[in-house]
């Protein structure tokens, strides 16, 4: 068979003069999408917090952070031992994981294997009960606010409706029953908790944390346990409790200890101190966003923040495996000691 040869390579050159550009196009399209992908997850930054800091982490941390280092802040506030049960289940891997208490970071750190080998305490809370305005229950608020009337007295009216956070899934949730159960021992008095929480699990009154406010907020619940610095963050009124049972003093550690909280999965919880920590965990995706984003919390800017809506912050205390702590952050915890 006889084939010509010209208009074989002439045809070849057309569709090769057609095609190719096209090749090319999708190749370089898809390229770049690719790249523009990578560059996105690089300055992506995922932080999961409690629930307690969504304003001061949504609203003041997180432009103050970009702006200061050009990676983007994702957030997630819920209870802090929610954040551990979703972590330890594989349905999210957070680059840095903020915690009130150390416990949830501590069953990261004894899992096996590990899902987290450190955390750094960076602040100390105050419990305090924050209230509706214009809850009917106001006037009387008022003055336990300011210290006319016993606050206690007010909370265990029957018709006052108190919410609170679930003890199984948020340290303050379970900071509050033993809260409630240092009262008892402080007044002298075995029927303080009752009156007020009921049920350690009182489904009457627990709700997620992310939402505790704009029910108090609605009117749903006239007073909800709270920790200082989200009641200063939110604008709230609140009532101080005594140092004894408040978890913030530490002289009064010794006291805090008497009682105790244990969880469904059989850990138990001391009365102590309330610190919030944090640690990157072993599932980062992006060890220098997470890097960044810790060595923020620990600077003046970072301190300045937390300070200024009622978040003391402390001298950093490392707890965990020092040798898997990132260089970095460990001279910045060591800086400040």
């Amino acid at each position: 068979m006889f084939i010509n040869i010209t208009r074989f390579y002439s045809k070849t050159i057309l569709l090769s003069a057609i095609f190719l550009p096209i090749i090319f196009f999708i190749f370089f399209s898809f390229s770049i999408k690719e790249l523009n992908a990578t560059n996105t997850i690089d300055k992506d930054v995922s932080v999961m917090y409690a629930g307690s800091l969504v304003n001061i982490f949504e609203n003041e941390i997180k432009s103050v952070f970009q702006n200061l280092t050009g990676y983007n802040f994702i957030g997630e506030g819920k209870g802090s031992v929610q954040i551990s049960n979703m972590i330890l289940d594989g349905f999210r891997k957070p680059d840095v994981f903020v915690s009130a208490d150390t416990t949830p970071i501590e069953r990261l750190i004894n899992h096996t294997p590990p899902l987290a080998n450190w955390l750094v305490k960076f602040g100390s809370a105050e419990l305090v009960i924050a209230y509706n305005p214009q809850s009917s229950f106001a006037s009387d608020l008022v003055k336990a606010s300011n210290g006319e009337i016993l606050w206690y007295q007010v909370l265990g009216k029957e018709e006052l409706k108190f919410g609170r956070t679930d003890p199984e899934l948020d340290p303050k949730g379970y900071y509050t029953v033993i809260a409630a159960k240092l009262a008892n021992i402080y007044y002298n008095d075995s029927t303080i908790k009752d009156k007020i929480l009921g049920e350690d699990r009182n489904k009457e009154q627990i709700f997620p944390e992310e939402i505790l406010k704009s029910i108090l907020d609605s009117g749903q619940i006239d007073a909800t346990a709270a920790y200082k610095h989200e009641v200063i963050a939110k604008g709230l009124p609140y009532i101080t409790l005594p140092d004894q049972i408040n978890l913030s003093e530490p002289n009064y550690t010794n006291f805090y200890n008497k009682i105790s909280y244990k969880l469904g999965t059989g850990e138990t919880i001391s009365g102590n101190l309330i610190f919030f920590s944090f640690t990157i965990p072993n599932t980062v995706e992006n060890i220098e966003g997470a890097v960044s984003f810790v060595k923020f919390l620990l600077s003046e800017n970072g301190k300045k923040i937390l300070e200024q809506v009622g978040l003391s912050p402390i001298k950093p205390i490392l707890q965990g495996d020092i040798h898997q702590l990132k260089p970095e952050i460990l001279s910045l915890v060591q800086e400040h000691n």
